[in-house]
């Protein structure tokens, strides 16, 4: 301090206020830390609850304090060793405030990314991410930093800035005993501030992934993680895990199916939300899945089945299309949902099949809708297409979009009547149930209340205490009636004798067995492992198989129940199949980056976030109790070699489908198809075509004559012409870019007592450069023109039907996910 004291004046005020500003500074961005804290831990929506929230924030930014005290003293101390140069200093003042900006700035963005993380962002997220280039990375930084965001984030490190710069300035002003008095209440309120805050999240047991310095998490996750990167791991060139059917050799399969095959028909009935281990047939220890029970001696039980990952939209991709799914936060039904695939229904399709996907939900939940509309289904039915009176359980906010959904025993009834309708094709039916999915709910709505019509209408049975599981075992024992009711259909039409029934769940769900709720946070068996029956009393009789297997192995085994072959792109196998590897693997990219698999009765956990690997002998040890990871002793290597195996060969495989899909063709439009028909009286059903308000086309639509002299007539008619329709390429005009299409019915006609007819539009699908637009993206201008359903827009008045761009591959909005 000597030379501070002897320095000239000028310099010694100088370096006294870039040292009081660098102080200052810290201590509000340490606050300000704290205020982002709070958002964190008590997730604060209105400003009240904000204000609320700034105590608690500040008194649980241990870490965050640590953090801004280690780099205010640097800075102090290097600021000091630098005091005989101004230059020096200067670069010394600029290093902390870049520093500072940056913490901020990643403070402020670790409010969104703990959110959808769990944690704060790590190297691991960097690498297994492939960062900043795919959708999952910018999706995250885009959810962390949006315009609003980043306003707010410019406007309070601008207020750090010039309140650390005016309290220097009023501190400079203080007289000499002032200046020590501000200057020891400052360091005893830091060194106060730092007790009572480690005190107050060990008292509190605080979660540790909401508390940590984000910056200091990355740089740790960095540099201490010895666990190998699996994406840089040596494996072979060609996984056997992920080799298609095109490149493997000719497999045996152990079924043996009788001549000729009694089963013409598939069912398969999928569970929400759904683990083995609460399904009576599994092992369960709840009465609520008795119609599956009752089926156990016409069935083959597969013990040891996997969801490859906790989410709906991953199961329905690897059910469809027989594939692992992208290693992505999204899926593939969120990034890619045109890509053309060689999906179970639509070579079920080819095989002369007529096809229908019944869903108890929101089939635009997560992108399905988009995902399904090019894999061969004829028939694609959510609660809004059900007679049930709309959703019986309206869940959606605006945060969790299209997640209201209807009684599962609605939608038995109307798969049961599509199944039973008379046909000279077999059928695929695929029942997904939606009321086992949190919430939970099951007394509102007027089908469910049958679930216990002697204990009053609406009261839930009593399985156990805790009142959420209860009612989760309460929606179980519907999907149950459901299936049950469904079953009992086919028997008394005749078919069920010739029905190939499959069971399934889509992903577990947890209850707390290893610290997580419900279902996409862990791959414990709880999330992961699923039950898979098959039924049929020609073909089985109680047999249970212990083969290991996954949701990408259904398909394989139906095709393999039905005699026909593999179509080449799918992975699956058989799980009749005796060439099988006895493996598979599941992963989970939301609460940090986990990878896991199954091998014989060993499962391997891997969290490359964290680098925990966990160990466990199912067999020995079903509820995951004993980790057998031993740190230094246990080979890291060897245990995660099949996971790098598996994920650096599947990564390759979606890129090059990715690749070989439908180029971009911009945001613009090369092709436009419209499939429409009507009735005609008089004269045919007339449209206007405009882009953007803009006429394009006017055209005719060819109808079937119409008659009617009466409401229901003309409905009859309609059916007959939506069976009817035509597809009408229209002539574009050059370098079409419309933002909004519109279909403006010009011509409606009612006739007379004297000359009865109904003269009605009727549009069935519009296809823009060759992929169908769907159904979530059209709608009438009122209810009361026209509306539209699952098999397309009906106009009955003069009106219009709009299609909200933009078109193209990639230019659509990304999907919502849930």
């Amino acid at each position: 301090m000597a030379d501070i004291a002897t320095a000239r004046p000028a310099d010694r005020g100088h370096f006294r206020r870039m040292m009081l500003q660098i102080l200052c500074t810290g201590v509000l961005a340490w606050l300000l830390l704290g205020v982002y804290r709070g958002v964190i831990l008590e997730a604060p929506e209105t400003a009240g609850e904000l204000l609320g929230a700034v105590p608690a924030g500040i008194a649980a930014s241990f870490y965050d304090l640590l953090f801004i005290a280690g780099v205010t003293a640097a800075a102090l101390g290097l600021l000091l060793a630098a005091r005989r140069s101004r230059i020096a200093s200067l670069g010394v003042v600029i290093l902390f405030y870049g520093i500072i900006l940056v913490s901020l700035a990643w403070g402020f963005a670790n409010i969104n990314l703990v959110k959808m993380l769990g944690e704060p962002f790590t190297f691991q997220w960097l690498v297994y991410g492939d960062f900043l280039q795919n959708a999952d990375a910018r999706n995250a930084m885009a959810d962390a930093f949006n315009l609003t965001d980043f306003s707010v984030l410019c406007g309070a490190s601008l207020a750090v800035l010039v309140l650390g710069y005016v309290a220097a300035r009023l501190w400079l002003g203080l007289g000499p005993l002032a200046h020590r008095l501000a200057l020891g209440a400052i360091v005893l309120g830091v060194g106060i501030a730092a007790v009572g805050s480690a005190y107050h999240v060990e008292a509190q047991a605080l979660p540790v992934t909401k508390l940590q310095n984000p910056v200091v998490h990355f740089i740790e996750s960095a540099l201490v993680s010895s666990t190998p990167v699996v994406f840089t791991m040596p494996v072979s060139a060609n996984d056997p895990d992920t080799l298609p059917v095109s490149e493997r050799r000719g497999e045996v399969s152990g079924f043996r199916r009788p001549e000729p095959n009694p089963v013409k028909n598939v069912l398969v009935f999928m569970m929400e939300s759904v683990p083995a281990k609460y399904v009576e047939a599994f092992g369960g220890t709840y009465p609520v899945t008795p119609n599956i029970a009752a089926h156990v001696d016409q069935s083959v039980r597969f013990d040891r089945i996997y969801a490859h990952a906790p989410s709906t939209n991953y199961s329905i991709f690897s059910l469809f299309t027989s594939m692992y799914n992208d290693i992505s936060y999204y899926g593939m039904t969120g990034s890619y949902p045109y890509l053309k695939f060689d999906s179970l229904t639509n070579a079920l399709q080819q095989h002369g099949f007529r096809t229908g996907f019944f869903w108890s939900a929101d089939s635009r939940f997560q992108g399905v809708d988009e995902f399904l509309l090019n894999k061969g289904l004829d028939v694609i039915k959510d609660y809004r297409d059900q007679d049930c009176g709309g959703a019986e359980f309206k869940i959606s906010t605006d945060s969790f979009k299209n997640a209201d959904y209807t009684s599962d025993l609605c939608t038995a009834r109307t798969i049961a009547k599509w199944m039973n309708e008379p046909s000279d094709k077999p059928f695929f039916a695929m029942m997904f149930t939606a009321m086992t999915h949190y919430p939970y709910r099951v007394t509102e709505g007027a089908h469910s209340r049958r679930i216990a019509p002697s204990a009053g209408g609406g009261e839930l049975v009593h399985y156990a205490d805790d009142e959420k599981f209860n009612e989760y075992l309460n929606a179980l024992r519907i999907g149950d009636m459901a299936l049950g009711q469904v079953l009992a259909s086919l028997k008394a039409s005749g078919k069920l004798d010739s029905t190939l029934v499959v069971i399934l769940g889509d992903h577990g769900e947890a209850f707390g067995e290893h610290g997580n709720y419900v279902h996409a946070s862990a791959l414990y068996e709880e999330n992961v492992h699923i039950p898979l029956m098959m039924i049929n009393r020609h073909l089985f009789h109680g047999e249970v198989d212990d083969t290991v297997g996954g949701v990408i192995d259904i398909a394989p085994t139906i095709f393999d129940v039905l005699g026909l072959p593999l179509p080449g792109q799918w992975q699956g196998r058989s799980l009749f199949s005796t060439d099988k590897p006895n493996r598979t693997f599941f992963f989970a990219p939301w609460r940090g980056v986990q990878f896991g698999y199954r091998e014989d009765d060993r499962k391997v956990i891997f969290n490359a976030t964290t680098g925990k690997i966990e160990v466990y002998d199912l067999k020995a040890d079903p509820g995951e109790k004993q980790d057998l990871f031993v740190t230094g002793v246990s080979d890291a290597t060897q245990l995660l070699q099949p996971i790098a195996s598996w994920v650096q060969s599947h990564k390759q495989r979606i890129a090059a489908v990715v690749a070989g899909g439908p180029k971009p063709a911009g945001c613009g439009i090369t092709e436009l198809v419209i499939d429409a028909g009507g009735t005609a009286y008089q004269a045919p059903p007339r449209f206007e075509l405009r882009f953007d308000g803009k006429l394009v086309a006017t055209l005719d639509a060819a109808g079937v004559p119409s008659t009617a002299a009466t409401s229901q007539q003309s409905l009859a008619e309609m059916q007959t012409a939506a069976a009817s329709t035509e597809p009408l390429t229209i002539d574009l005009p050059p370098d079409a870019s419309p933002q909004q299409i519109e279909i403006r019915y010009v011509n409606d006609l009612w006739g007379t007592p004297d000359k009865p007819g109904d003269r009605n539009l009727f549009i069935k699908s519009v296809r823009v450069n060759g992929l169908r637009i769907p159904d979530s993206r059209l709608h009438v201008d009122a209810q009361s023109h026209g509306i539209t359903d699952s098999s397309g827009t009906a106009m009955y008045e003069n009106g219009s039907l709009w299609i909200d761009g933009p078109f193209g591959e990639g230019c659509a909005a990304t999907p919502t996910s849930g």
